[in-house]
């Protein structure tokens, strides 16, 4: 939603440009003069991202970003031009800058980096443009000459800039090409190093790996080198044994300081098989992470049911992990039991309904389920015509029962459609991946700032807060940079290809 009625009518009255055959997402090319680009002779459209996004009365930047985002690739001329117009107030350019991050996304790369081939060493800049393109998807192609191109013409690039170009280079294939292995004992370098998959020297490395003692902020090297295996193993690479062993012993820390340390770990052990059933049943917080996919799950099948044990706060992720970790039968036979539980029925029944539309031949289920509309979707596709009468709260899923009884939805989209309603209504497995490799970057970009970011560890002191140098932490830089990471930190569509169920 646009936040407002204005905003609402116009979203709906660009739908037409959306479609324009001319917007071509791959081919980074198009001209102001263009049919379907929205440009400065928009009046209408310069002067709402003016009010939202560049006006300090009715500056809203939430909204702003969520127009930007919602009205796609289509108004990213504007927005360059307004960018370009900006020539002095660095704020302002940062809010714009991200705004045409938010519009275009990966299709606008090839114009981000010919932007920063033009401009002079800006660091706040080249940081926020860096951490633009880590929020985004895993990409393709890789960018020639990405470092020098990320990082400016500058020889020592600002500490917070390296670390920055760093966790974007994980976006990125071929990025260890052009890379100087990092011998900078700094743990923030290091992080973002292991989280990439780039070199460090093995000195280095052994100090931070030192549990017994372990030096101060050596927890983010910890999550870094986690959570940076875990996306190794699933692109195709071997796990290293030690680092495997490194997961075990991090998982059997305790205290509630280093739970995200945990998780890193659970993930990395899932994404190399490498889980089990060991001890007493975890944190909920840490079990959701474990069982994020079939394979996880069914490991640990024994730690999940049907209904939510008492203290799982939030058990609607673990719910679809459930689904996730049996045939489709069980979970049809136990229905009377998670239907009960109003929390979690709608999630296990798109769960449910999704693993039956991917197998070849779903025996016929033609058992009512009352009070879980979403049933609908498990019976059709195993078969059984939808019902006139069905009736959602979610107006997507509402669309696609129109289209199902139409018969104008192919198995195929509506299995794309129900994975995106779990991603919408933050029960999707693929978001834990999704939140600490954000939760990374936040902690190593912005938490040792004095303009917002210390809201996120307000129980740790400011001096003993990591901070990587190069900005001041009273910058504006940090202004912009803490909403950006706030307004991303919303789970949005599409669903990246590498946090997809499997």
């Amino acid at each position: 939603m646009l936040g407002c009625a204005w905003g609402v009518s116009l979203a709906i009255g660009c739908l037409g440009l959306l479609s324009q055959p001319a917007l071509a997402q791959e081919s980074g090319a198009y001209e102001a003069g263009d049919v379907g680009w929205l440009t400065g002779r928009n009046e209408r459209f310069r002067e709402r991202f003016q009010q939202l996004l560049v006006a300090v009365p009715s500056r809203d930047l939430p909204q702003g970003w969520q127009l930007a985002t919602e009205l796609g690739r289509p108004v990213a001329p504007l927005l360059w031009e307004m960018l370009q117009a900006e020539r002095s107030n660095v704020g302002r350019r940062l809010v714009l800058l991200a705004a045409v991050a938010l519009a275009g996304g990966p299709a606008e790369d090839e114009r981000v980096f010919a932007w920063l081939d033009r401009q002079k060493s800006m660091p706040e800049e080249r940081v926020l443009a860096a951490m633009c393109l880590a929020y985004g998807p895993r990409r393709l192609r890789p960018v020639p000459a990405f470092w020098s191109r990320c990082q400016g013409p500058d020889r020592s690039p600002e500490q917070v800039l390296r670390i920055a170009v760093r966790l974007a280079a994980a976006r990125f294939p071929g990025t260890e090409v052009g890379f100087v292995g990092s011998v900078d004992d700094d743990v923030g370098l290091s992080a973002a190093c292991a989280y990439a998959g780039l070199p460090i020297a093995t000195s280095v490395a052994a100090r931070w790996w030192n549990l017994r003692s372990p030096d101060r902020h050596a927890e983010l090297f910890w999550r870094g080198a986690m959570l940076g295996g875990a996306r190794q193993a699933t692109a195709g690479h071997q796990p290293d044994p030690e680092l495997a062993q490194r997961a075990r012993e991090l998982m059997a820390l305790s205290g509630d300081q280093l739970a995200n340390v945990r998780a890193a770990a659970a993930l990395f052990r899932l994404r190399t098989a490498d889980l089990r059933l060991e001890g007493s049943r975890p944190d909920w917080r840490l079990l959701q992470v474990a069982v994020a996919e079939s394979a996880g799950a069914r490991a640990l099948r024994d730690w999940l049911g049907p209904v939510p044990q008492p203290r799982d706060e939030e058990p609607a992720r673990l719910a679809v992990s459930y689904v996730l970790s049996r045939d489709p039968g069980e979970v049809v036979n136990d229905r009377a039991q998670w239907a009960a539980v109003p929390r979690i029925r709608a999630h296990v029944a798109v769960a449910l309904a999704w693993r039956l539309l991917g197998e070849r031949a779903a025996s016929p289920i033609d058992a009512e389920l009352s009070g879980v509309p979403e049933w609908a979707f498990v019976r059709w596709a195993s078969g059984i015509t939808v019902d006139r009468d069905v009736s959602l709260d979610d107006a997507p899923l509402q669309a696609a029962v129109r289209l199902l009884r139409a018969e104008r939805l192919p198995r195929a989209a509506l299995r794309a459609a129900l994975e995106d309603a779990l991603w919408r209504w933050g029960s999707h497995p693929g978001l834990g991946m999704w939140e600490h490799e954000r939760l990374l970057l936040r902690d190593l970009l912005l938490v040792g700032s004095n303009t917002g970011g210390g809201k996120y560890a307000p129980q740790v002191r400011p001096e003993q807060r990591y901070r990587a140098t190069g900005i001041g932490p009273d910058d504006v830089f940090y202004d912009v940079a803490v909403a950006l990471y706030d307004f991303q930190s919303r789970p949005r569509l599409p669903i990246p290809p590498e946090y997809r169920l499997r």
